[in-house]
């Protein structure tokens, strides 16, 4: 489907500098060249055409005693084609530049500060166009799979580390990052080049997240006691907490129309100057709604003056605590009992609006559809951040 490439040198760098005889300040840095494989759409490929071939709105009866008149015997390779995946014949490995300067103090016997730079630079991603009839052809889409995405990550991360002593193990985390790129996933975008561009489609990504700090503290409980009932009842206990605080990912308005190759794509409005994208709103989740009216839709399919992801949505903020207490039972093994609460403070994390302002009645558009956790089905909150207070609890043997 596209020529294998040979000759994708990959170097990697990294040197580590001691400031100090005792090694308290160090300097670490590195860069590298990094390839992806490039797979993109190609899963598609095995079941469309000429793969695949379907005889639409027939039903039957169950059991079926013969799938002969079910069969399909027309069916033909050549032209005219409903839907066809492709890749551009200049296509090329995806890379990733990336880099990273760090300075690390310790303070205090073991703990530790450091300052973090981080960048990345994506280049020749993958992105697909959907090309509606380009030609006679054609009486669907052509997805066309082609090198025209690109992304530029920059972070200043801060790190306190404290390993475990005195009982006590801690460490907290804050980022500062902006992550920019012109397609935030290789998926089909249903959508023209003469409607929206690649290279007029370059911002804030889907996933940008500008602060987020995250910490965890761990703490073995002393007991009250070497022997007897009292310790019987306060030895082996231990306390873990977790908390992560971040701002939201970002969303843009959008509006449906007739593309002039024909099809339906989804393109951005135009803004009202001066209008603001939420207003209170307290019976939507969170407080908010988007603001149809800092909105317009064009008389006629284009992009609008929209910004692509202009809108800071939804953050998150998630408290999660662990108490548990070992039962020693030889030397090398023992019984652990646990107690998991994730979102200790039921505190709600809502997902963004779909955004869809054209269609103001259907409620996800323009407010929140539902927690955060939703995303991928209201997985176990061991898997997913955002949804409401939840209990875990866990018996385990470690030897």
């Amino acid at each position: 489907m596209w020529r294998t490439t040979y000759g994708n040198f990959a170097p990697r760098f990294g040197f580590a500098y001691r400031f100090t005889s005792n090694g308290d300040l160090v300097l670490r840095a590195g860069s590298g060249i990094f390839y992806d494989l490039g797979v993109g759409e190609a899963a598609n490929l095995g079941e469309l055409l000429p793969n695949t071939a379907r005889l639409p709105g027939v039903q039957v009866s169950v059991p079926v005693p013969d799938v002969t008149p079910y069969l399909t015997t027309n069916f033909s390779s050549e032209p005219p084609f409903v839907s066809v995946f492709g890749f551009s014949n200049s296509l090329s490995l995806p890379r990733s530049y990336q880099w990273n300067v760090a300075l690390e103090k310790s303070i205090v016997g073991k703990q530790a500060i450091s300052v973090t730079y981080v960048g990345q630079a994506g280049r020749d991603l993958l992105r697909n166009e959907a090309l509606l009839r380009p030609n006679v052809n054609f009486t669907g889409n052509f997805f066309l799979t082609g090198n025209t995405a690109r992304s530029n990550y920059n972070a200043l991360q801060f790190q306190f580390r404290r390993p475990l002593s005195s009982r006590l193990q801690a460490l907290l985390n804050y980022t500062w990052s902006h992550s920019l790129d012109n397609a935030s996933s290789d998926v089909v975008l249903f959508l023209p080049s003469n409607v929206i561009s690649a290279e007029n489609d370059y911002a804030a990504s889907n996933f940008d997240v500008r602060h987020s700090f995250s910490g965890a503290i761990t703490y073995d409980v002393p007991g009250l006691a070497r022997s007897g009932i009292l310790a019987l009842l306060t030895n082996h206990w231990s306390f873990q907490s977790f908390i992560v605080v971040r701002t939201g990912f970002p969303l843009n308005a959008t509006v449906s129309g007739t593309s002039p190759v024909g099809g339906t794509v989804k393109t951005r409005p135009d803004r009202v100057a001066g209008a603001p994208s939420w207003i209170s709103n307290p019976a939507a989740p969170g407080g908010k709604a988007l603001n149809t009216a800092a909105f317009s839709k064009p008389t006629t399919p284009r992009q609008g003056t929209e910004g692509r992801n202009d809108i800071t949505g939804f953050g998150l903020t998630q408290l999660d605590l662990s108490i548990g207490r070992k039962f020693p039972i030889t030397e090398r093994l023992n019984l652990e009992f646990r107690t998991d609460a994730f979102n200790l403070p039921n505190h709600p994390n809502f997902s963004n609006p779909f955004g869809c302002i054209d269609f103001p009645s259907f409620v996800p558009c323009v407010q929140s559809g539902g927690m955060l956790n939703q995303a991928l089905g209201g997985l176990n909150p061991l898997f997913q951040e955002g949804g409401p207070r939840s209990l875990q609890l866990a018996l385990k043997i470690n030897f």
